[in-house]
């Protein structure tokens, strides 16, 4: 058996400090080393200080190898070892060889690396799903506020930077996204005490139950590659669940209805402004683009004339697979109206080359923003569960929502949108209070109109509330003549019939009415 030993080494001192060999005066002196080591294939490794837990290391190396020569050793050896950063830097390279665009594949990479970095993960074998979930859970709190200090009343970018913890490029953004205030340009910029404060109560705000299910799913992701490469014996994520995101919302978007889309192109049709390159007939001809296909932002950027069959009977657009979120190509019938106006804006276009470069789609929402201001839509509005925004994304909820309202059906509506399940599609397509009633109107009338005579009267009659008892056992009955097949229906919803020979006479606390007969049916709540 092999046994362990310490690596010995041997050094020249001189007045205690080392020296070369073979210095007058020098003294030799042989060092061993803090711990054991053994020979494993023929190479000295490094065990434990402990000489008992040493052996039994070797022991197991030895194991191991005898089983790697014959084919039965551990198949994730040579990955165990690896730092996780190498495991990383490896899938983010097979997420962009799989067509992944540049803005997903460094989302992904960011959230899987917080979260690493979050539970102190240094290899394969420390990854896992309960500290990862932990550590998720932790963020979802609300952290402490910052102080401001008293008295300071302006900041300048460098100084709010320092205390919210940001680059100062993305304290301005943060200020220019939430409409914040500052005054001056340039070394003059200055931030009012205000301003820094809105900021600071919005940075310690936990994380939504989205931003919780994006970071499960890109580990989830992370988990699958790893055990598909033969990296690892199993998915250390497959456990951790997703949130319920329908309590916790904050950046539902809602549908721009057919008059607000009218005003956004008009002002985007006369406006002088340029944002990132894109004038305002640029972006008037995006919106329509938008809003006559549903296509999302990154799809609109990559189109090119070429894409476009707009002479055709039935006008067409091609979206190439590499643009498409399905990695799907797909052809997109056109309205009539939208191709012809297309038409004379993309003649002048170079075929192959992109129609709306730049940009601009890196903050398509700031840009939809600037020109709902102009036309006086409001960016945001209040809904049932929060903020409704509309920004670019939600020219894709209109598409679809006109479509349904326009008496598409959600399999059709499931196609054009490109939609794996008639499921996502209704998340897309919305129906509100006014769409209701408008389906509700077309439902069959279920009384007869004499009868709904006599129910609109009790309805808007309250001196007759009450007047009916809520039980048979409650009436004084006298034998009267009755024909026990007529009927009146219950207006709250249920028809009870019961063959009655009687008159109805109020008794007990109830006001007295004289002459009322009830034809077989009790009236249980009436308004």
């Amino acid at each position: 058996m092999a046994e362990v030993f310490k690596q010995q080494t041997t050094v020249w001192r001189l007045n205690g400090k080392k020296v070369l060999p073979g210095t007058p005066g020098a003294v030799k002196e042989t060092i061993e080393s803090r711990k054991w080591y053994g020979t494993v294939n023929g190479k000295k490794s490094p065990l434990s200080a402990d000489k008992s837990v040493a052996r039994r290391m070797l022991n197991r190396l030895l194991a191991d190898a005898d089983l790697d020569r014959v084919g039965m050793g551990d198949a994730f050896a040579e990955y165990r070892c690896c730092p996780l950063g190498n495991h990383l830097a490896d899938f983010q390279t097979a997420l962009t060889a799989k067509g992944g665009s540049k803005q997903h594949v460094t989302l992904t990479i960011a959230r899987i690396q917080s979260v690493i970095d979050g539970i102190g993960a240094v290899f394969l074998a420390d990854l896992d799903a309960v500290r990862a979930a932990d550590f998720l859970t932790a963020r979802r709190t609300d952290g402490r506020a910052v102080e401001l200090q008293d008295g300071q009343e302006w900041f300048t970018p460098r100084e709010a930077a320092k205390l919210l913890g940001m680059k100062p490029t993305t304290v301005t953004k943060a200020i220019e996204r939430n409409r914040l205030a500052a005054t001056g340009a340039g070394k003059k910029r200055r931030y009012p005490r205000a301003t820094v404060q809105a900021l600071a109560d919005k940075g310690t705000r936990g994380i939504s139950a989205e931003t919780f299910n994006h970071h499960v799913r890109a580990l989830r992701s992370f988990g699958r590659w790893l055990l598909r490469s033969r990296r690892w014996p199993a998915n250390p994520f497959e456990t951790m669940a997703l949130l319920n995101v329908s309590t916790d919302r904050r950046h539902d978007r809602r549908e721009l209805s057919a008059d607000e889309l009218r005003r956004v192109l008009s002002i985007a049709a006369n406006s002088e402004r340029t944002f990132r390159g894109l004038t305002g007939r640029d972006r008037w001809a995006l919106y329509l683009t938008a809003c006559g296909t549903g296509f999302r932002v990154r799809a609109l950027a990559g189109l090119a004339p070429r894409d476009f069959d707009l002479s055709a009977d039935v006008p067409t657009v091609t979206l190439p697979a590499r643009l498409a979120k399905n990695k799907k190509s797909k052809v997109q019938p056109l309205p009539a109206d939208v191709a012809e106006a297309l038409r004379s804006y993309c003649a002048d276009k170079p075929a192959h080359q992109s129609i709306w470069p730049g940009t601009w789609n890196v903050d398509a929402a700031e840009m939809m923003r600037n020109d709902l201001e102009d036309a006086s839509i409001p960016y945001a509005v209040e809904g049932p569960d929060g903020p409704l925004y509309a920004d670019f994304h939600a020219l894709r909820h209109s598409y679809l929502t006109l479509g349904g309202r326009a008496g598409i059906d959600l399999r059709t509506l499931q196609e054009l949108a490109g939609h794996s399940t008639p499921t996502l599609t209704a998340r897309y397509s919305h129906r509100r209070l006014d769409d209701l009633a408008g389906a509700i109107e077309k439902l069959p009338r279920l009384l007869p109109e004499s009868e709904e005579k006599v129910c609109r009267e009790f309805a808007g009659n309250p001196a007759l509330s009450g007047h009916f008892p809520s039980s048979p056992d409650t009436l004084n009955t006298t034998e009267q003549p009755f024909d026990s097949s007529s009927q009146v229906l219950d207006m709250s919803a249920v028809v009870i019939s019961i063959p009655v020979q009687s008159s109805v006479k109020a008794v007990g606390l109830e006001p007295t009415t004289y002459g009322l007969k009830v034809a077989g049916s009790f009236f249980s709540d009436l308004p």
